[in-house]
């Protein structure tokens, strides 16, 4: 007679924290992107996509944290949750300067592409000299906020710095235990043999 073979009864659970799994996922693009230059405008183009999401997950992150009503907040854009939770903190960063300027352009850059459109982009004539340099000028098409930001690595290195300083800044005010920023979150599980039957 065949043994059987005992059982046992297994559970998981883990917690994400969304925003460091993107995070994560936004800085392997960057460096994949400044590794292989071919075709990398799109890999920072994904990248940039990554950082905007980043800052909209934490911001749902900490205002279910800071507001028992953040439910009825999760309407607002990601610009409109940030005021509410700065606000909350008492923080302020201003529009005409780093980091919010790069948060603006970041979420420019976001509804762009989420939203995108068919458009003619057309540039004024300008007179130029008949030289070496003419045709080079006529080979460089005109292009959108989306395709200037992501068309060197540079813009998506200053973005994500700038949405970690604000990130961090947010973080520290509100004081939250045992949340660590960027951490991704924990699992856990076991296992339970069961009694023959």
């Amino acid at each position: 007679m065949p043994t059987r073979k005992p059982k046992a009864c297994v559970s998981k659970s883990r917690t994400v924290h969304t925003y460091a799994e993107l995070w994560h996922g936004s800085r392997v693009l960057l460096e994949r992107g400044e590794a292989e230059a071919k075709g990398s405008s799109w890999v920072y183009m994904s990248s940039l996509l990554l950082t905007a999401f980043t800052l909209e997950a934490y911001l749902n992150h900490i205002g279910q944290q800071l507001f028992t009503s953040w439910a009825t907040l999760e309407v607002l854009s990601p610009l409109g949750k940030l005021e509410v939770v700065c606000e909350k903190l008492g923080l302020s960063f201003p529009a005409d300067q780093r980091p919010r300027q790069s948060i603006d352009e970041l979420f420019r850059f976001r509804n762009a592409l989420a939203h995108g459109k068919t458009v003619t982009i057309t540039e004024p004539g300008q007179l130029m000299d008949v030289d070496e340099y003419l045709d080079e000028f006529l080979g460089q098409r005109p292009r959108t906020l989306w395709e200037k930001l992501s068309s060197t690595s540079a813009d998506a290195k200053r973005v994500r710095e700038d949405v970690e300083q604000i990130i961090c800044a947010l973080h520290e005010a509100a004081k939250l235990e045992n949340d660590p920023v960027f951490f991704p979150g924990m699992g856990s599980h076991s296992a339970k043999f069961e009694p023959d039957s």
